[in-house]
């Protein structure tokens, strides 16, 4: 005689707010409360509460004009507060000055957030002028980001391969040519082309990584002009990135 299957409890106001957190974190702008049901499966008045418990306790906040919503940063800093995320901005933080300083450029930290990628902290240089990033901003897996190649191209096999498939659903190219540019900045230890006929915004870009050989972040460098840079400073600024990734590595207890 077969086991009858165990049912798993539920918790539908637990999922319906997650469900929330979710489809805001999904959009660059605010969403009205009919937009936030309509993405969620749900009517007003079934939201209506949960929207008036997220923001009382902080997650998110209703723009008094438009009367749209918004995550806040509450999330974030729960996250940034999670042990090894702390312990990665504790090792992180001092070498990013010091590369910042070192190459006159600003320095993110990025790291994997489902299918897409989060900057999780920025470093600025003593410039008057630059390129950088929020703290906090996600953007999309795609090769228009060194960033987003970095951190897909150093994961385990299967994790890689969903990854690649992302980018390439994203990128409107084949899978097998996903897997083909992820290969190369393997191959080259991070992204340090952008000749690849994707990338918007140059950048170069190298894995923070693990004992297990994953990528737990990107450390990547933006450069200040659109044009191509002298090949000596560039070639100055992927020493210092690579040193500087290395040493975080170290730092976290991972393979050089």
């Amino acid at each position: 005689m077969k086991k009858a299957k165990k049912v798993q409890p539920g918790a539908p106001a637990l999922e319906k707010g997650l469900d929330l957190l979710e489809a805001l974190s999904a959009e660059a702008r605010g969403l009205s409360q009919k937009q936030l049901a309509e993405r969620v499966g749900r009517s007003v008045g079934e939201i209506f509460r949960m929207l008036v418990a997220l923001e009382r306790r902080g997650y998110v906040t209703r723009d008094p004009a438009t009367g749209e919503y918004t995550l806040t940063l509450k999330l974030f800093r729960i996250a940034s507060q999670f042990p090894p995320t702390e312990r990665l901005l504790q090792a992180a933080l001092p070498v990013m000055e010091q590369l910042a300083g070192r190459v006159q450029l600003s320095c993110h930290l990025t790291v994997l957030h489902g299918e897409q990628f989060m900057v999780i902290a920025r470093i600025e240089p003593e410039w008057l002028m630059g390129w950088s990033v929020k703290v906090g901003a996600v953007f999309p897996l795609t090769q228009q980001y060194a960033s987003a190649k970095v951190l897909a191209a150093f994961q385990l096999e299967g994790r890689r391969q969903e990854l690649a498939e992302v980018i390439a659903a994203n990128d409107r190219i084949s899978g097998k040519k996903a897997v083909t540019a992820l290969d190369r900045i393997s191959a080259e230890g991070g992204n340090f082309s952008n000749d690849d006929g994707y990338t918007r915004i140059l950048a170069y870009s190298c894995p923070i990584v693990e004992a297990s050989g994953r990528a737990v972040a990107a450390l990547t460098v933006p450069l200040v002009r659109q044009d191509r840079i002298p090949a000596g400073e560039a070639a100055t600024i992927a020493t210092e990135l690579r040193a500087a990734a290395k040493i975080v590595s170290e730092k976290i207890g991972g393979v050089p």
